[in-house]
């Protein structure tokens, strides 16, 4: 297998008798073992009369075997030793993945292997996953992507599998005169699943012998129907289908534009990717681009260009738009704008040099490829192994192998008019169908004759230019020496109003690195209008940046910035060597700061588009965003944003940056491949850039209103839609590590009784769950569900009481279920950093949380290892039980329980504002 040098795993491919071909992996370092399936079977072989077989099959999976009978006993087993599970339904794929503490992989192994060899199909069990296959097409028919993606079904050739309805419903999977489904999803499941198109990953500490010994064990009953040869012939489009012009209404405030254009399945060519080398030159965002001669003509606010559907006979090559207002006036210009580009990228684009930089990119990123989680890791080489020869597993992704003209000049005839497709996706255009399952207005209809001409032959715009050489690849790969053994940061500077913190990274000898850089100001999220104003500047600023920083992304590097509690946040990562210039590019932009009008203009339109569709976001998410800006003033929620956005004007910026700069606080982190030497130049650099006469320096309060001792509060958000939901957060008293591993330990128990209770046994939503919910560094625990079946005032009420009787579950674990779940939690707190980027993320969150000696983390697990039975029982009863919890319960009625009784629950929250002036607890970083 061809492996990168950064790689320290070993592996082996086996074929077992049955066909199944296994990949082992020994990671001695890996907290966790994971363990992924895939097999070639998704919702391309749903029977026609049964569409969302497939996926309905993949749920029924988890509950109950021959020698697992017991319903949701799998997902009990992973939770209590400190795992997790999952699953996905593709078009021709499904693959199933979980991760466990190593002492219990080949227990759970052994549960999961036999859902490939005695699933039960339990009645009562499919009775209830009917509903929840039913919840997941309710909680998304309002969900665009979904709703395009069932218009995209509808416009190719009705006799390709890509036609039917993935998800499936009450309706596509009910009962028949005839009989039970269950006879049908046991012959779909004999008939489908077959050992010889299954791929295996285990991952774990165990040796390579061990992983085999398990894999052959477990995996070789696993029936082989010896199906591999099946394929799929059916041309995706005929000619009925191409030179379409689409008009989709979306449920929120959206414009798009999409070209499709269709190519045949690509992957024989995986080693050369001549789309990934028409994706990057028709992508580029910098001088001369086609983005930036749309943006400048105020058409466009961003494009991409590569992406679309594939398959196994087909393949997509999309280039997308997102439109102003005056761009979706202008769409058969820009088409035009775009075929123009391509004319030149194909007549002058073609050249090896251009090639070599990607390859050099593609060889970097390969070569000091970073380590990634064992479950991440699995569900990647087990898809990897659907793709690629055995061998290029590992490299397959990377791999560009050599310039190959004639190649890559073969698929430009396929850039042409008769082969495109154009979606415009916006409201209040003509449509004249509706899609069936989401109900999605939409029209199609042949291009013009002028259409065609015009695109055909399009203009020539002297302003198009191709990418010159890239400056920001990075040549000079091989790690600075260290300069000591230093293991944590260290404050190697602190100033008023600055603190610079650093370390070369002693673990990860990798040639790149991070800079993080906080800038406080608290005049910036005093009021509502200073919040959205920053957020504002943040985004004019990238926006900016975009076109001069395109290059170095493309070369691997990223940065990032981003708004908060207390002012924003750049970050820098990837190769360390160009990141000086990088940064240097970001500091002299702005330095030379201007706002554009124009630019201003649709900034801020698409900034109040997006704020106002997340009234059209999912039940859940709304109650969160109304959650988090109830209790965090320098939060707020989007209406109050939105609202607060529509007086700004482009006047107030310059003097509200003035301001910003007038009195801040500045924390840096350099971490990585860099000398303290280095740190400090660009810290200098920085500073240079940031001072401004008669600066005050102060850091921002992240003030968190406190529940206190009052009960419940309830609060209703008013979301216009099918589902009810119901979120329910409770709160710390303190961030001491007592309470912090207190309320960690009781989600930890509570999360898969709750989904198992409330998901699997009631089937009351299929978005259901706990989670810690930490605020302003406050531990919180936050219990939630949308339901299509059931108002605010059942849910409340199931919830309550599941949590009545929990105690009665933590009375019930024996011993060994109480340490092994116990430790499970510690296993995943203390699992080590698996690559330098997640390690400079965890440095960087504690010394956010002023945790200068980095040991929180330690401090929380030695608490967590004293707590016993009864302080939980203590905690449940005396917190959570619904008698005695203080608690904020979020709800809104869905408009298919209108009928049901409102939820008169505890203190109604009048007024945001009055509820905000209770006492808070106020946290600097």
């Amino acid at each position: 297998m061809h492996q990168s040098p950064n790689d320290k795993n070993h592996y082996r491919d086996i074929t077992l008798d049955n066909q199944i071909n296994v990949i082992l992996v020994q990671d001695q370092a890996v907290q966790r073992s994971a363990a992924s399936l895939a097999v070639r079977v998704g919702h391309f072989d749903d029977p026609a009369d049964r569409e969302g077989l497939a996926h309905y099959l993949e749920h029924m999976l988890f509950l109950g075997t021959k020698d697992y009978p017991r319903v949701g006993e799998f997902q009990t087993f992973i939770s209590q030793h400190g795992g997790s599970n999952n699953a996905w339904t593709g078009t021709e794929h499904t693959c199933f993945f979980f991760d466990v503490i190593p002492e219990f992989f080949e227990q759970a192994l052994s549960r999961f292997s036999q859902f490939f060899v005695s699933p039960l199909f339990n009645q009562e069990a499919l009775d209830k996953e009917r509903q929840a296959v039913n919840s997941e097409y309710q909680m998304k028919i309002h969900d665009d992507s979904r709703r395009f993606y069932q218009v995209q079904k509808e416009l190719v050739n009705q006799q390709h599998p890509f036609a039917k309805f993935s998800v499936g419903n009450e309706e596509t999977l009910c009962d028949r005169e005839s009989g039970s489904i269950r006879d049908e999803i046991i012959q779909f499941y004999q008939s489908h699943y077959s050992a010889d198109l299954m791929s295996v990953v285990l991952v774990g500490p165990q040796s390579l012998d061990e992983l085999e010994t398990m894999a052959t064990r477990l995996f070789s009953a696993v029936k082989n129907n010896h199906l591999h040869a099946k394929t799929v012939t059916t041309a995706l489009l005929t000619q009925n289908e191409q030179q379409l012009y689409v008009q989709v209404e979306p449920e929120k405030d959206a414009r798009k534009l999409s070209l499709s254009f269709s190519f045949p399945n690509m992957e024989q060519h995986y080693a050369t990717k001549p789309l990934s080398y028409f994706a990057h030159l028709i992508g580029y965002e910098g001088p001369g681009s086609l983005t930036l001669l749309l943006k400048n003509k105020n058409w466009v606010t961003s494009l991409a260009a590569g992406g679309g559907i594939s398959g196994s006979n087909f393949r997509e090559f999309t280039i997308g738009c997102l439109l102003t207002a005056e761009g979706l006036q202008h769409i058969d210009d820009i088409v035009e704008a775009i075929f123009s580009y391509m004319k030149l990228v194909f007549e002058q684009g073609i050249e090896s040099w251009r090639y070599v930089e990607k390859q050099a990119v593609m060889e970097s990123a390969f070569r000091f490829q970073e380590s990634v989680k064992a479950i991440d890791l699995a569900s990647y080489l087990v898809m990897s192994m659907q793709r690629f020869p055995i061998q290029e597993v590992l490299y397959g992704d990377y791999r560009m192998s050599e310039f190959d003209r004639s190649l890559i000049e073969s698929f430009i005839p396929y850039f042409c008019v008769e082969n495109l497709r154009v979606w415009v996706t916006a409201k209040e255009l003509e449509y004249d169908r509706q899609a069936k399952w989401y109900f999605t207005p939409y029209s199609a209809q042949k291009f013009s004759d002028a259409q065609i001409q015009r695109w055909k032959n399009p203009t020539h715009f002297a302003e198009f230019a191709l990418p010159s050489k890239n400056p920001f690849i990075c040549y000079n790969l091989d790690p600075k020496p260290l300069q000591t053994e230093q293991s944590l940061p260290r404050l190697i500077e602190e100033l008023p109003g600055f603190r610079l913190w650093h370390l070369q990274e002693p673990e990860f000898r990798v040639p790149k690195g991070s800079l993080y850089i906080a800038i406080d100001s608290p005049c910036s999220v005093n009021t509502p209008q200073n919040i959205i104003k920053l957020r504002l500047c943040v985004e004019l600023f990238m926006e900016s940046l975009s076109r001069q920083s395109y290059q170095a992304e493309i070369a691997g590097m990223s940065y990032n910035i981003y708004a908060h509690q207390g002012g924003l946040t750049l970050a820098i990562s990837g190769f360390s060597e160009k990141q000086p210039q990088l940064l240097h590019m970001i500091l002299e932009k702005f330095a030379a700061r201007h706002f554009e009008q124009q630019r201003f203009d649709t900034i801020k339109t698409q900034m109040l588009r997006k704020l106002r569709n997340a009234s059209k976001d999912r039940p859940l998410s709304q109650l969160f965003n109304h959650l988090s800006g109830i209790l965090q003033p320098n939060n707020p929620p989007a209406g109050v944003l939105a609202k607060a956005l529509e007086e700004v004007s482009i006047e107030e910026l310059p003097e509200f940056v003035s301001t910003l700069l007038g009195k801040l606080y500045v924390e840096m982190f350099v971490f990585g491949d860099w000398t303290q030497e280095a740190a400090q130049g660009i810290a200098d650099e920085l500073k240079d850039a940031l001072r401004v006469d008669n600066q005050k320096y102060k850091e921002s309060l992240r003030p968190l209103v406190k529940l206190g001792n009052n009960g419940t509060f309830q609060h209703e958000i008013h979301c216009d839609q099918d589902d009810s939901a119901v979120a329910i957060y409770y709160q710390g008293t303190d961030s001491q590590t007592g309470t912090i591993a207190t309320f960690t330990l009781a989600n930890h128990l509570m999360s898969s009784a709750f989904f198992n209770e409330i998901r699997t046994k009631q089937q009351l939503g299929y978005m259901v769950g706990t989670g810690n919910m930490p605020l302003n560094r406050i531990p919180g625990i936050v219990i939630y569900v949308q339901s299509p079946v059931a108002a605010p005032i059942d849910l409340v009420a199931s919830i309550d009481e599941f949590l009545n009787a929990f105690y009665m579950v933590l009375l019930e674990l024996t011993e060994a279920q109480w340490q092994n779940s116990k430790q499970g939690l510690l296993n995943q707190i203390m699992a080590p950093d698996n690559n330098l980027r997640t390690k400079g993320q965890r440095l960087w969150v504690s010394i956010g949380n002023k945790d200068k000696e980095f040991n929180n983390r330690e401090l929380v697990v030695e608490h967590i290892r004293t707590l016993t039975r009864v302080d939980m029982i203590r905690f449940v009863v005396n917190q959570l039980k619904p008698r005695t919890a203080n608690r904020l319960v979020m709800h809104t009625q869905g408009n298919q329980h209108h009928d049901a009784p409102p939820l008169q629950l505890g203190q109604e929250i009048g007024s945001i504002e009055e509820f905000q002036l209770m006492p808070k607890d106020i946290e600097l970083g």
